[in-house]
């Protein structure tokens, strides 16, 4: 009787497990509460492995249903973790680039509102100069542009990355999503003319060599807006410490569903724009959403993963109290470029860790 209970238990995580392959094809604005089923693909997952080593040695038949439900979308782990990757050779070769995307936090990531920033923006200055990117897509950027202890100062005066573009681009200031590169920029702007915010679509088309253009896009797509409350009633869930959860976790779901709902529609926006472009595009940013969800899916058409290709682990992104999931990424045309490594350094400088890739271009395309 009680193994026929577990079983039954079983089914239906494993139903719900289908269940989030489902909503990753719909868009949140359509159904919003399914879009909160993907979130729980990592969990199902583990929990699905468990019941068939469980069922290997107690009853072996039990295990077809689970087994079935995770080889169904068996590609899904790869975009959880990867077995072996490659990382990066320093130096790189002249004919490789090396992309890095980057969301600082403003530089403020676990100090106090009155607290100097510069040792935060130093930590992360190092980190780049060690590094040596080609290209930089930053998110929630903000630099003087005149004082020569900044970072936008050293970028460009000390590192060569002296061609960069931002929507938001003062006299004396520079801020939001900025593009930085070794490459000269022939063509700049915003892919909306209206998403001029800090959340802004960016692109910059570069000249490798002569003749030779490509197109880095830079996105920052609608955040979840938790508040260190939200934070902190989140851990207390996770330990048991509240003993109404359904009241706690309902404004906790609702901020989820309201992300959700607006990321699809930026999605949507941005999907046929980079359906339609004709140069070898570079895709990098934070996402703010997980490989199991509507975004994902949307925008990675036509593009290779980097983390995919090259990665290792599990390439968490996010640095924060909240699942950690990998939400920020850079993807690359599949017939123009191929990856060569990939790598994503925890460091505790911003609520977000770096990601970064090397890659060849290739003019002509691969599958012919």
């Amino acid at each position: 009787m009680l193994k026929r209970i577990f079983y039954i238990i079983n089914i239906v995580l494993a139903l719900l497990l289908l269940a989030t392959y489902v909503a990753v094809f719909i868009p949140p604005h359509i159904a919003p509460k399914l879009s909160l089923l993907p979130f729980l693909y990592p969990t199902l997952l583990i929990i699905n492995i468990c019941f068939i080593i469980v069922w290997i040695f107690v009853k072996w038949k039990y295990i077809i249903i689970p087994l079935i439900c995770i080889l169904i979308r068996v590609d899904y782990i790869p975009n959880l973790y990867q077995l072996s990757g490659t990382e990066h050779r320093t130096p790189i070769e002249n004919s490789e680039i090396k992309v890095l995307s980057y969301n600082v936090c403003s530089f403020h990531f676990n100090t106090k509102w009155n607290e100097d920033k510069q040792p935060r923006i130093d930590q992360i200055y190092n980190y780049v100069k060690e590094l040596n990117p080609s290209i930089i897509s930053f998110q929630d950027y903000n630099s003087s542009k005149t004082n020569k202890e900044s970072i936008h100062y050293k970028l460009v005066n000390e590192l060569g990355l002296k061609y960069y573009y931002s929507a938001i681009n003062h006299k004396n200031r520079i801020s939001g999503n900025v593009i930085y590169s070794k490459y000269p920029i022939v063509q700049s702007g915003v892919l909306f003319p209206t998403k001029e915010t800090s959340n802004s679509y960016i692109y910059a088309d570069l000249e490798l060599k002569e003749g030779q253009i490509i197109r880095i896009i830079n996105l920052h797509l609608a955040s979840f807006k938790l508040q260190e409350e939200d934070k902190e009633k989140f851990n207390k869930l996770k330990e048991g410490a509240i003993s109404d959860v359904k009241e706690n976790a309902k404004p906790i779901a609702q901020k989820l569903i309201w992300a959700n709902e607006r990321r699809s529609k930026e999605v949507d926006e941005i999907e046929p724009i980079l359906s339609e472009n004709n140069l070898p595009t570079i895709l990098t940013g934070d996402f703010n959403d997980t490989p199991f969800s509507y975004t994902y899916k949307m925008l990675s058409k036509n593009f290779t993963d980097t983390f995919k290709s090259q990665g290792k682990g599990f390439g968490t992104t996010y640095n924060g109290d909240f699942p950690a999931y990998r939400i920020d990424y850079i993807f690359c045309d599949k017939t123009k470029f191929n990856v060569k490594s990939f790598e994503r350094k925890k460091l505790d400088y911003s609520d977000h860790y770096p990601v970064s890739t090397v890659l060849t271009y290739n003019p002509y395309d691969k599958n012919l």
